[in-house]
């Protein structure tokens, strides 16, 4: 099918936003790698469940070692490292504003390609990069509308999760496209990988996580449950298989793009739900998502 991978990054992009939204009004319950470790474990179940029900079903040929090892660094970059990043912007910044730090991860996906791979950028590029840091920081940097101090360790955590974003999906790409694996199992991979990796640092930082996290999880209600669940089978299951769908299929460059435009869905989103918008944001946002276009144009 023409257009399949830039179609599932479309898709990944409108249900991130989605998902970012819910994930929002939970990220003051749980710490950042607990939400990181709840959401992993419960996708990754939901992944198991439907993968033998799927064309290819389980995988039946071995996987070379080289590959999983690639998909392992990526899902400790992108899931255990940037996830926990992301979701402590979002405790700290807002949905909106984290969503559009993520932005940032083409054009970072471009610098880390020249520095790491001696790839070059035209001066396209780089008036492209340059106007999508410029838009961010116009919107990111204003103070919020309840007059609050701008939380500069939210947007250190936002641009972590973008840095993380960038380097998972390009090592996610290599793995996928030349080990020619199932998006679904390599999205498996990642999370699993990921999750476990959290799952050993956050009992160096955090006293008896683990019975915190069951103790949250027993206070909540069968509504924010869920909600909780929705999230994560939206914001988790979904978006990472989409998103690895569109890694495979696509041109990395494009794939990154389209997922870029989460900003501006949750912008629709919040304008839907009859929430104030600032002139600034709107700006802001369509010229950062003018500038990635530009520096993949």
């Amino acid at each position: 099918m023409q257009y399949f991978g830039e179609i599932a990054a479309l898709c990944a992009a409108i249900v991130w936003a989605v998902a970012t939204l819910i994930y929002s009004q939970f990220s003051h319950r749980f710490s950042a790698m607990q939400l990181n470790i709840v959401k992993g474990v419960i996708a990754s179940i939901m992944m198991l469940a439907v993968m033998p029900f799927l064309p290819q079903g389980l995988p039946t040929t071995q996987i070379e070692p080289l590959y999983l090892v690639v998909l392992a660094l990526s899902g400790v970059i992108g899931i255990a490292i940037g996830d926990s990043a992301y979701f402590a912007a979002l405790k700290r910044i807002g949905p909106n504003k984290t969503l559009l730090l993520e932005s940032l991860a083409p054009p970072l996906s471009g610098v880390l390609a020249l520095a790491f791979l001696g790839s070059e950028l035209s001066a396209q590029s780089w008036l492209g990069i340059m106007a999508t840091i410029v838009a961010v920081t116009f919107v990111v940097f204003q103070p919020s509308s309840s007059g609050r101090a701008i939380n500069r360790s939210g947007i250190l955590f936002g641009l972590l999760a973008s840095v993380c974003q960038a380097s998972g999906v390009v090592i996610s790409h290599y793995a996928l496209v030349a080990g020619d694996l199932p998006p679904l199992l390599g999205a498996l991979i990642r999370l699993s990988i990921g999750v476990l990796a959290v799952c050993m640092v956050i009992k160096m930082v955090e006293p008896a996580p683990f019975n915190t996290v069951k103790q949250y999880i027993a206070e909540m209600g069968s509504k924010a449950m869920s909600w909780l669940l929705l999230a994560i089978f939206v914001g988790t299951f979904l978006a990472l298989w989409l998103q690895q769908v569109a890694v495979k299929y696509a041109n990395p460059a494009i794939a990154q793009t389209l997922i870029a435009t989460s900003p501006l869905f949750i912008l629709i989103i919040c304008a839907m739900r009859g929430e104030k918008i600032s002139l600034k944001s709107i700006l802001g946002t369509l010229f950062a998502l003018a500038g990635i276009s530009l520096f993949f144009l």
